[in-house]
């Protein structure tokens, strides 16, 4: 897996050598993105599927063209019962600019989630992840707006076993997994002050 990470790395930085460099802009921005989880309990007496909400503000601050960084703070509805609060920061990247407002990114992100209800007693677990989500953003034209669409997880999760196998699409249920369940597709807005 450490291999596979290394690779994409390597990947995206020499794709930079594509693109353009468009005109430097700066400031602060914010965000929002929004997604959807999902989970399927499967006990001996009844299946349920539970479809919840995630919301993820951001803020940050704009370097150039290419880079971005700040702060996010996550909130997911894992289940009826069982809702997480997450709280860290990121990096955006943007490795390929199009002349039509079009660009590709991805995110360094890392944050530590903890459980804000509980259904057992208090024993759900909070957990740590850091990882690399790829995503593609639209800069509206002659604005400070950009719709974004993010998908994938590559990375560290140090989090409980079932946040991984109730998540139809999660490969690998260790620390380091490849996510491609419904939860890692979140659509957005962000805005340069």
């Amino acid at each position: 897996m450490k291999r596979i990470l290394l690779l994409a790395m390597a990947a995206l930085f020499a794709c930079n050598a594509f693109a353009q460099n468009n005109s430097d802009e700066r400031g602060f921005t914010a965000g929002i993105m929004f997604g959807l989880s999902q989970t399927h309990h499967d006990n001996f007496i009844n299946k349920k599927n539970h479809i919840g909400v995630i919301i993820t503000p951001r803020l940050g601050y704009r370097f150039n063209s290419c880079w971005e960084a700040g702060a996010l703070f996550r909130y997911e509805k894992f289940s009826e019962d069982l809702n997480y609060y997450g709280i860290g920061g990121y990096g955006e990247y943007s490795f390929v600019h199009f002349n039509n407002g079009l660009r590709m990114f991805v995110d360094l992100q890392a944050y530590h989630s903890f459980p804000g209800t509980d259904i057992d007693g208090g024993n759900e677990e909070s957990f740590t992840e850091v990882g690399f989500v790829p995503g593609v953003a639209y800069r509206i034209g002659h604005s400070p707006v950009d719709l974004k669409l993010r998908y994938l997880f590559v990375g560290f999760n140090h989090g409980p076993r079932y946040y991984k196998s109730e998540a139809p699409g999660c490969l690998g249920r260790g620390d380091f997994i490849l996510d491609a369940a419904l939860r890692r597709l979140e659509i957005g807005v962000s805005v340069t002050f």
